[in-house]
């Protein structure tokens, strides 16, 4: 390969590693500072669903961070070394990587049910990596093919540890006497469908959640009702808020575990 395609290929390498890099960046600050993206567009086609989802987090650290961690990574090993050293590196780790993402890009569709616009860009970016630092690598394709085989198995062994770990989330416990109790006394639970910690919250309940007398803040949710929620003062999702005859009797904000909820409904099992 002439030296001017070398060059071309580094460059390119670095550029997606680069993009993905910002990407990734984004998607950590908007993750920590729970705020909305740029590209919460509706219910169907909205970063903040995916992101918020149980599906965003490994052992309670974003993917979003993993990425950025991958992406910096890559763009060192790009930046600091010549292609033809660090190609075959660059290659396996994407590859490696590359294949739990696709885990993560089927969830959206079966799961979550939308579509994050950022996340699959960051995977264009990977796709674009593999194919620049393959070439570089200068391996006939039936060996590039045997090479590769042993990643692609490794990854989606990775992809099935990750299901395991996330799936593994779910609640077993019924809550539902808990739910039915606050239900009784008069609470209502103010959400935003792309908030993380309404997401933590409905997974701390498990299925009791879906009994709660709930309102949905965001104007683009499900029935949402942006006005009811200004009303009632709420700034910040989740909220639990007890009422009697309008008047406020009680306030709890943020996610609550099931021990502040038995406590601040003074229900016993």
């Amino acid at each position: 390969m002439k030296q001017k395609s070398v060059k071309l290929l580094r460059a390119l390498a670095a550029v997606f590693a680069l993009v993905g890099f910002g990407i990734m960046s984004y998607l950590t600050y908007v993750h920590y500072a729970e705020k909305s993206s740029f590209c919460d567009l509706s219910a169907e086609v909205s970063c903040d669903i995916v992101t918020s989802s149980i599906y965003s987090e490994i052992f309670g650290i974003p993917v979003s961070l993993l990425g950025l961690l991958y992406f910096a990574l890559m763009l060192f090993l790009v930046a600091t070394r010549p292609l033809a050293k660090s190609a075959r590196l660059v290659f396996s780790l994407t590859l490696l990587m590359f294949i739990p993402s696709l885990y993560l890009s089927l969830m959206e569709i079966v799961e979550i049910k939308s579509f994050c616009i950022l996340c699959e860009s960051s995977k264009v970016m990977m796709l674009g990596i593999l194919i620049t630092t393959g070439l570089a690598m200068k391996e006939k394709t039936k060996k590039l093919v045997r090479y590769s085989a042993p990643l692609v198995i490794a990854g989606a062994i990775f992809a099935g540890v990750i299901f395991f770990i996330q799936s593994g989330t779910t609640v077993k416990e019924d809550y539902s006497a808990l739910i039915e109790h606050m239900n009784e006394q008069g609470w209502v639970y103010y959400k935003s469908y792309t908030c993380s910690n309404c997401k933590r919250q409905e997974r701390l309940l498990g299925e009791a959640y879906s009994k709660l007398h709930a309102v949905e803040c965001h104007p683009k949710g499900p029935n949402g009702q942006p006005e009811l929620c200004l009303a009632k003062n709420i700034t910040k999702t989740p909220t639990w808020l007890l009422e009697e005859n309008g008047q406020e009797l009680k306030r709890l904000e943020g996610l609550q575990s099931i021990e502040e909820l038995e406590q601040a409904s003074q229900f016993n099992n």
